[in-house]
């Protein structure tokens, strides 16, 4: 499963991105869909796996300021809550 971790800017989410990878998360930076981005132009990190253990690296080093999505089989994209998170 696909998960999204919006970002406020490309500087964000190449900070976010090499903070994971550094922690042996696999984390790439993506141009985020349309329709997940409320100014119609974002970046969001995109990874597949670990993704609880991801949030809590980045809300503990102040990166977490975005919307989290995980991507259905029918390749919708549905919003989680971080607190959901376990």
């Amino acid at each position: 499963m696909q998960y999204l971790i919006m970002c406020r800017s490309l500087t964000y989410a190449q900070r976010a991105a090499a903070l994971l990878e550094g922690k042996g998360i696999s984390a790439v930076v993506v141009k985020a869909p349309q329709g997940l981005s409320s100014s119609g132009c974002g970046y969001a990190v995109s990874l597949y796996r670990r993704f609880g253990e991801a949030v809590a690296i980045l809300r503990a080093n102040k990166l977490l300021n975005g919307k989290l999505f995980k991507r259905g089989d029918g390749g919708e994209y549905t919003e989680v809550q971080s607190r959901d998170i376990s």
